[in-house]
Order: structure tokens, then sequence, then C-alpha cells
């Protein structure tokens, strides 16, 4: 009976390490193999704030952006972009003035789906290729003196004296640089193909143009 129990002894004291090793190496939070490989999916996201140039045949306007956007993989950006722009700062313009004799402004804004592929993100600096799918609207717009009677003074307000909605594809190029874990830099160029507007000059690509600028990105990459 001695000789069994210390057998069973023997037998336990030999395979307890390996248990115990094994105990050790298993960790339920490691990812799963699968034929695809063993690397989890990596989903962050980010929330952007640009300002730039856009040109609108011949004048150049004032352009401001917002982003919201997922990041999967650290590869591809999914969400929506919206963008308002105005030649406010540039001056009036006079290229209708059989039909706007005093001048005018050109005001609106657009927004969509955006799609954007990112290539070597691991990099300091790389490159990404955002993409807007969406629609917008632009106005001609004039600045009126108003009386308000109440307190006997002339208010200056903006008045739209046309407008016209459009259908827009923008693709871009924009270099994008990590400044720290959680900030980037990006740098872009783009470009609008939108459907013709109707307006008092007639149909024509008001919008059709380049845009350029740099926005500030704040999220998990």
């Amino acid at each position: 009976m001695k000789m069994i129990h210390l057998a069973l002894l023997a037998i336990f004291l030999t395979t307890s390490p390996r248990l115990f090793a094994q105990e050790e190496d298993f960790d339920v939070s490691s990812p799963v193999r699968t034929i695809f490989g063993d690397q989890p999916t990596a989903l962050g996201g980010y929330i952007s704030f640009g300002m730039g140039n856009a040109a609108l045949k011949g004048h150049n306007a004032f352009a401001g952006q917002m982003r919201l956007a997922a990041r999967i993989n650290h590869s591809l950006s999914i969400g929506v972009a919206g963008t308002g722009f105005t030649d406010m700062i540039g001056g009036l313009n006079y290229d209708r003035l059989e039909t706007i004799p005093d001048g005018y402004y050109i005001d609106g804004g657009y927004g969509g789906l955006l799609l954007e592929p990112v290539f070597a993100p691991d990099f300091p600096v790389h490159l990404s290729f955002p993409m807007l799918f969406g629609a917008g609207g632009v106005a001609l717009t004039e600045d009126r003196n108003i009386y308000d009677w109440e307190d006997w003074e002339y208010d200056n307000e903006r008045f739209a004296i046309e407008a016209a909605p459009f259908l827009i594809l923008e693709p871009g190029v924009e270099m994008e640089i990590n400044l720290s874990r959680f900030m980037r830099l990006g740098l872009m160029v783009s470009y609008r193909f939108t459907t013709a507007v109707r307006l008092d000059a007639g149909r024509e690509y008001l919008m059709n143009g380049f845009h350029a600028g740099a926005l500030l990105k704040l999220g998990v990459f």
C-alpha cells in the first residue's frame, strides 16, 4: 500500500509543474486563431476640425470642415463629413452685372458619406485617400440694410438672391502626421465633382474646383 501511495505522489510531483505552466500560459483574453490570422480587429474613431480654401469658378472661398468617423484596423475610416464655405472674405463678385448689378457673395455647404483608406498608418507620416459622396446647396447672397424701428437703427442682414442644390463626389489625398497617440494633423487637397447648378447665369458647374486645407484629428487611431 505504501508503494502505491509513493507512486501516486511521484506522478503528482512530476506532472504538477506542467499543469501550473499551462495555466500560466493560458490567457482567455488572447485572440482566437482562425484561418485568417490571429490578430484581433482594431476599432477606433476620430473627430476632426479643418479649414482651408475652396476654389469656386475663379473665386476663392473660405471653407470649414468637420468629420466624424470610425477607423477600422487602423487602415480604413468610415463616417460622415460636412463642409461650409463662403467667399465673403474675398469681396463682392461682379460677373453677373445684368442681373445682380450691386454684386453678390457665394455661400453654401455640403456633406455626406466619408470613406478614407489609410496606407502605412504605423509610420509617423503617411497617406490617406478620403472620398466624400453627398449633396449640398449653394446660394448667391447679398447684404441689405434693414431699419429696425424698435432700436431706431439700421441692421445689416444677409439675404439669398438665388439658391440651387447639387450632388457631389469629392476625392482627395491627405498627408497624415502623427502628433501624439490621440492627435493627428492632416494636410489635404481634393477636387469637387458636382452636378450642374441652375442660377441666374443658367446651367453651370459653379461648384467644380479644388479644395485645400488642414485638419486636426482627435481620437483613437
